[in-house]
C-alpha cells in the first residue's frame, strides 16, 4: 500500500471547483483511489486549508464543510510534534520563494519521516527536497 501526505493546496483544489488545479486533483484522487493509497493529513495541512478558504477565497461554506469533516474524523490526521518541527526548519528556506512555507516544510518532514511514497501537492519543491509528487505515481 502507497503513503501519501496530503498538502493544502490539493485539498483546497478538492473542495474548491473553482480551483485552477481541481480536475487535476480529482484525476489523481481517483488514482490514488485505485492504488489503494493511505492519504494522511498532516494537523497542520488542515489547519492551512480551513485558513485559506476562510480568508483568502472568503467561502465560508466551503470552511464549515471541512469543520464538518474534521470533526467526523474523516481525515486520518498526523500530529506535529517538536522533532517534526525540527526537521521542517532544517528544510525551510525563510529567504527562499514565498510560496513555500514553513507549513510546506512540516509536509516534507513528515513525508520523510512516514517514508512516505509521495506528497499529494502541485508544487515542485517538494521535488527539489528528495520527494515524489502524487501525480507522478498515478500516471501510467
Amino acid at each position: 500500500m502507497k503513503t501519501v501526505i496530503v498538502d493544502s493546496d490539493a485539498l483546497i483544489a478538492l473542495l474548491n471547483k473553482d480551483d485552477l488545479l481541481a480536475e487535476k486533483a480529482i484525476k489523481t484522487l481517483e488514482g490514488l483511489y485505485k492504488l489503494e493509497a493511505k492519504l494522511l493529513y498532516p494537523a497542520t495541512t488542515l489547519i492551512e486549508t480551513t485558513t485559506t478558504l476562510q480568508r483568502r477565497l472568503s467561502d465560508a461554506s466551503l470552511t464549515k464543510e471541512i469543520v464538518k469533516m474534521i470533526k467526523e474524523s474523516q481525515f486520518p490526521v498526523i500530529a506535529v510534534g517538536q522533532e517534526t518541527i525540527k526537521m521542517a526548519e532544517s528544510l525551510f528556506n525563510p529567504s527562499g520563494s514565498k510560496q513555500n512555507t514553513l507549513f510546506d516544510a512540516v509536509v516534507a518532514a513528515i513525508a520523510k519521516q512516514q517514508k512516505a511514497d509521495a506528497v499529494f501537492s502541485f508544487d515542485g519543491w517538494y521535488e527539489k527536497v528528495g520527494l515524489n509528487l502524487a501525480y507522478n505515481i498515478t500516471e501510467s
